[in-house]
C-alpha cells in the first residue's frame, strides 16, 4: 500500500489502475525492455488522461499499447493488464461491444492473478450494470471478491463492496449498516488519491439512500464520518491541484450541510464547487452543481437566480451532449440521473413564468421548453440505440418553421405537481396546466392499460384520462380546425395510445386521426421520395417460425409468451401465425411487390432486397421484440433473429437517401414488453433513418385482429388516403364491428412519422 500511496501522491492523479500492476511488476523478457517500457508508459499516459476526462486521447495511447503489446513478448498477465485498460477506457466512451470483447478476453487470462482478477470483474461489473442486468453484474462482483486474498488490495475490495451495495434490494437500514462498516474501513486508509475516490463513491452512496428515501432518519456515525472523509479530502487535494475531485468533495460537503439545514453555508460551498468545476472545464459536474444551487436558491425562495441557475446547467449539458456516455462507471444511466431531472426541474421553473396570454414573451418561453423537453427525449432515444451518435436529428427549431395545415401539436409534459399542455394552434404555442400531480397521472394511465391489455372495462380510467389530457385543449383543436393531432408523448405515456381515450360518447380516434412521434426533431416530417417511379412493396412474412431463428430465442422472450421454456415443436406451434399467409396475400393482390415466405425471408434477402432503394413500402409479418435497448430487441426471419441495430443499419442505407421507403409496417403478435419501449424502438428504426412513417402496435394482440385491420389500412391507402386517413378510418370501422370494438383490438396501431 505505500509504494501505491507513493505512485499516485507522486503522480497527483486519481486511481490509475493498472499503472500501479506495472509498477509493482516490472520483470519481463530483456530482449524486448524496451518495447516493454514504452507499454507500460503509454499504459500509465493514457489512465492519467482518462482521469483528467480525455477518453479520446486515453483510447489512442491505449490502442497504440495493445498494439505494442501484440508485437512484444509480454508475459500473459501483463498483456491481459493491457486488455483491461483498453476494455474500461472503450466501456467509458460507450464503445459497448469492443468493450465486452476486451474486457472478457483479459478476464480468462487473469484467473491466475487476484488483483487483475478482481479487476477485471469490477469492470465486467460496470458493464453488465450499464446494460441494467444486475443479476450478471452481482456475479462479477462476488467472483472479484472471492479473487482478493482477506487483507491485500483493500481499496479494491472496498469499491467492489459499494458497488454491491443496494443491487440486492436491501432494505435502507442494512444498506446504513453496512455503509458504515465500509465508511470505517475508508477511514483507515491511508491518505491518498485512492482513499479520495472511495470517499467520494461512498458519500454519493449515502446521500443517493437519503435523498430518495426521504424522511429517513440520518445516520448521525456515518454523517460525522461522511464530514471528516470529505474534510480530510479537501486537505490533501488543495496540494496537488486536483480541481475535478476538490469540486465534487465541496459539492457533496454542501449537500451533507443542507441535510443538516444550514442552507447559506450550502449555498457559499456549492459556489466554491461551481468555480472549481469551471477550472476542470468538466462540464457534467458544472451542470449538476449548477442545478444544486438552483435548488438551494428555491429553498430560500429566490425563484429567479435558480432558474437562472438552471438555465446555466441546461447550457452546459447541451454543450456537451454528444461526448455523454449513456451510463455512468457505476451503472447509473446518465439520462435518469443527470440528464432528466435537470431539464425537467429548468422546464418546471420555467413555465412557472408564464401567464396565460399568447405575447412573444411567452411564445420564446414555451419554445424554450419543449428546446428542454426534447433534449430528453432525444437522450432517450440514444439510451435505447447504444449511443450519443446513433441517433440523428435536425434542428430542434425545424417544427416552428414548418406548416402542417388542419394539424394541431398536442405536448404534454408530466411534472411532480401538474400536467402542462401546450399545443400549436396557427403558428401559436398554448399552455394549459392540468392540477393532477404526476404520479397520480401515471398511476391512472397504468390502470387504462392493464385495463386495454387484458380487454376489461377501460371506461372509467378512459375519461378520467380524456378530461385530463384533451379536454383542455379541444378549443385549440376546434380553433385551429383540426384534422390531424401530433401527439408528442412524454415517458410513461408513450406506451398509451391517444385513440382510446374515451368522452363517454365517442373515442378521439372518432373525431382526429393521430400521429404519434417520439419527439418533434425529426428531418422526415416534410420529407418525401424525390424519384416517381412505380409504387413497389416488399412482403416478408413468417407463418411458421420453423428455421434456426427459433432456437436463437433467448430464454426471457420464450418464457415470457409461454410461462416456462418448451419443447422446439411446442414453441413452434405457439409463435406461428397461421393468419400471415392470408395477410401477405391480400396485401400483394393490392400492391406491385415482392414478397419473402417463411424460408425465403432470411436476413440476408430481406437486407439485400430493403437497400437496393427500389421499394416505397416495406410490411413484415414476423414477432418482434422490443427490450431494454437496441441490441436486445429484434424481428424474426426464418434463419436468424435480426437486430434492432443491424436493421437501422440497412435503412441508413446509401441508396435510400434520395429514395427514402414511404412506409415501414411490422405487423406482428408479440412487440413488446409492455412499456414503451416499442415507440422508441420502432419509431427510432424509422422516422430517425432512411423512412417517411412507420405502423406498428403497442402490445400484442390476436392475428385474426391484425390482418382485419392491416386489410382495412392498405384499402385505405389505395384509395387515396393519406396514411393518418387510412389509419383512422381502420381503426373506426373495426370500432363499428362488433368483434373488434374494444380498444385492445385496434388502439394499439400506432402511426409514427410523416402522415401525408
Amino acid at each position: 500500500m505505500k509504494i501505491q500511496a507513493f505512485l499516485y501522491n507522486l503522480c497527483g492523479r486519481l486511481t490509475v489502475a493498472l499503472a500501479v500492476w506495472f509498477f509493482l511488476n516490472p520483470v519481463m523478457a530483456a530482449d524486448d525492455d524496451n518495447n516493454i517500457f514504452n507499454i507500460k508508459s503509454l499504459v500509465t499516459q493514457a489512465e492519467l488522461s482518462r482521469e483528467q476526462g480525455d477518453l479520446i486521447s486515453a483510447q489512442q495511447k491505449l490502442d497504440l499499447a495493445l498494439k505494442k503489446a501484440d508485437n512484444t513478448a509480454l508475459q500473459s498477465l501483463d498483456y491481459a493488464a493491457v486488455e483491461l485498460a483498453n476494455g474500461y477506457n472503450l466501456l467509458l466512451s460507450n464503445k459497448k461491444e469492443s468493450a465486452e470483447q476486451r474486457l472478457k478476453s483479459a478476464y480468462l487470462k487473469t484467473a491466475g492473478s487476484g488483483y487483475l482478477h478482481a479487476l477485471a470483474n469490477l469492470y465486467l461489473a460496470y458493464f453488465y450494470l450499464s446494460n441494467s442486468d444486475n443479476k450478471q453484474a452481482i456475479i462479477y462482483i462476488n467472483t472479484g471478491l472471492s479473487a482478493l486474498v482477506l487483507g491485500e488490495h483493500e481499496d479494491l475490495r472496498l469499491n467492489l463492496e459499494l458497488l454491491k451495495l443496494g443491487l440486492n434490494n436491501e432494505t435502507n437500514s442494512s444498506q446504513l449498516a453496512a455503509l458504515l462498516n465500509i465508511a470505517k474501513r475508508v477511514d483507515k486508509q491511508p491518505a491518498n488519491i485512492i482513499k479520495a475516490k472511495l470517499s467520494l463513491k461512498l458519500v454519493q452512496k449515502y446521500l443517493d439512500l437519503l435523498l430518495s428515501s426521504l424522511p429517513m432518519t440520518i445516520n448521525s456515525e456515518l454523517q460525522n464520518l461522511s464530514y471528516s472523509l470529505l474534510n480530510e479530502l479537501l486537505s490533501s487535494t488543495q496540494s496537488i491541484t486536483q480541481y475535478r475531485i476538490e469540486a465534487d468533495a465541496t459539492g457533496k460537503l454542501a449537500q451533507l450541510n443542507r441535510l443538516d439545514s444550514r442552507i447559506d453555508e450550502a449555498l457559499s460551498l456549492t459556489e466554491k464547487a461551481i468555480s472549481l468545476a469551471q477550472h476542470s472545464q468538466d462540464h457534467v459536474l458544472l451542470a449538476q452543481l449548477l442545478a444544486q444551487s438552483g435548488d438551494l436558491f428555491l429553498v430560500k425562495g429566490d425563484r429567479l437566480r435558480a432558474l437562472t441557475a438552471y438555465g446555466l446547467a441546461v447550457d452546459d449539458l447541451y454543450a456537451v451532449r454528444a461526448d455523454m456516455p449513456i451510463a455512468l462507471p457505476d451503472g447509473r444511466s446518465v439520462l435518469a440521473t443527470i440528464i432528466d431531472p435537470i431539464h425537467r426541474h429548468y422546464v418546471d421553473l420555467l413555465l412557472q413564468t408564464v401567464g396565460h396570454g399568447n405575447s412573444e414573451t411567452s411564445q420564446v418561453v414555451l419554445a424554450k421548453a419543449i428546446r428542454a423537453m426534447e433534449a430528453i427525449k432525444e437522450a432517450d432515444m440514444q439510451d435505447f440505440f447504444l449511443g450519443r451518435c446513433s441517433v440523428s436529428s435536425s434542428n430542434i427549431t425545424d417544427w416552428r418553421e414548418q406548416n402542417f395545415p388542419e394539424t394541431s401539436i398536442v405536448y404534454p409534459i408530466v411534472l411532480p405537481d401538474r400536467i402542462e399542455l401546450i399545443t400549436q394552434v396557427d403558428h401559436k404555442l398554448a399552455r394549459h396546466v392540468v392540477n393532477v400531480s404526476g404520479q397520480r397521472f401515471q398511476e391512472q394511465t397504468q390502470i387504462l392499460l392493464e385495463a386495454l391489455h387484458r380487454g376489461k372495462d377501460y371506461r372509467a380510467a378512459s375519461r378520467q384520462l380524456h378530461e385530463w389530457l384533451v379536454q383542455p385543449i379541444v378549443a385549440d383543436l376546434k380553433q385551429s380546425n383540426a384534422k390531424v393531432i401530433l401527439f408528442i408523448p412524454d415517458g410513461f405515456l408513450r406506451a398509451m395510445p391517444l385513440s382510446a381515450l374515451y368522452d363517454g360518447k365517442s373515442f378521439v380516434v372518432e373525431d382526429f386521426a393521430i400521429v404519434t412521434l417520439p419527439s418533434l426533431s425529426l428531418h422526415n416530417l416534410a420529407r418525401s421520395r424525390l424519384v416517381d417511379d412505380a409504387d413497389r412493396t416488399l412482403l416478408a412474412g413468417l407463418s411458421k417460425p420453423s428455421g434456426s431463428s427459433i432456437d436463437q430465442l433467448p430464454n426471457h422472450f420464450v418464457e415470457k409468451i409461454s410461462g416456462q421454456r418448451v419443447e422446439r415443436e411446442a414453441l413452434i406451434e405457439e409463435l406461428s401465425l397461421p393468419s400471415v399467409e392470408q395477410e401477405i396475400s391480400a396485401v400483394a393482390q393490392k400492391e406491385s411487390s415482392t414478397t419473402l415466405m417463411n424460408d425465403q425471408f432470411t436476413v440476408s434477402a430481406l437486407k439485400a432486397d430493403i437497400e437496393t432503394g427500389q421499394y416505397h413500402k416495406v410490411h413484415i409479418a414476423s414477432h418482434g421484440y422490443f427490450g431494454r435497448n437496441a441490441k436486445d430487441s429484434f424481428i424474426m426471419a426464418y434463419d436468424q433473429n435480426l437486430s434492432l441495430l443491424d436493421f437501422k443499419a440497412s435503412l441508413e442505407a446509401e441508396s435510400l437517401e434520395q429514395e427514402p421507403i414511404e412506409l415501414l409496417t411490422l405487423s406482428a403478435c408479440k412487440t413488446a414488453e409492455g412499456d414503451d419501449r416499442m415507440l422508441l424502438g420502432f419509431s427510432g428504426l424509422a422516422v430517425k433513418s432512411n423512412v417517411l412513417s412507420a405502423v406498428g402496435s403497442l402490445w400484442s394482440i390476436n392475428d385474426d385482429a391484425t390482418m382485419e385491420f392491416m386489410r382495412l389500412f392498405y384499402d385505405g391507402l389505395n384509395r387515396s388516403l393519406n396514411k393518418a386517413q387510412a389509419m383512422s378510418e381502420a381503426q373506426i370501422n373495426m370500432i363499428n364491428n362488433k368483434k373488434f370494438k374494444h380498444p385492445f383490438f385496434w388502439s394499439p396501431f400506432i402511426l409514427i412519422g410523416n402522415w401525408q
